[in-house]
């Protein structure tokens, strides 16, 4: 079982689940809401904030700007040419998760379309063109029933 970096208690659990609900809550809410002093609250989620354990970020919901075209892509890219690949991706709007795989693929994506023809074009015509890149498998999404942004660790997970 892997090692954990840092532990946490029961109290920076409390903050999580409150900020989770909205990341924008008062810490004087969050205080109320727990019964942790407001003070400890915001040193608490300073310190979660500095340590990498959580990010105070906007999540952007692609569907309310119309990118209801989403594949998964899996890919095998040559050594050669995978660094330079993987920066063109970071930098394409429609590519929104990279991911370094194992087994036949060493890349998977996550991409997000305003139609299907962008999708299609995409991943028949685009990646198919790109030197030392081959279009493994893809999966169309016609939904996303649970996604990253509404994970959160489990309460054993944080100690007494």
């Amino acid at each position: 079982m892997a090692e954990k970096i840092r532990s946490y208690d029961k109290i920076d659990y409390k903050i999580i689940n409150e900020l989770a609900k909205d990341a924008r809550m008062p810490a004087a809410k969050i205080a109320a809401n727990t019964g942790v002093n407001e003070r400890t609250v915001r040193r608490r989620i300073n310190n979660l904030v500095d340590s990498g354990a959580i990010r105070i970020t906007t999540i952007v919901s692609p569907d309310m700007f119309g990118y209801l075209s989403i594949a998964d892509i899996n890919l095998k890219v040559d050594p050669e040419v995978y660094d330079s690949f993987v920066e063109d991706c970071k930098k394409n709007p429609n590519v929104c998760y990279i991911a370094s795989g194992w087994g036949k693929s060493n890349l998977a994506i996550e991409t997000r379309f305003l139609s299907n023809e962008e999708m299609y074009d995409f991943i028949q015509k685009t990646l198919p063109q790109i030197e030392g890149v081959e279009v493994v498998n893809f999966f169309i999404i016609p939904k996303i029933i649970y996604n990253i942004d509404e994970w959160l660790p489990v309460e054993s997970d944080f100690k007494d």
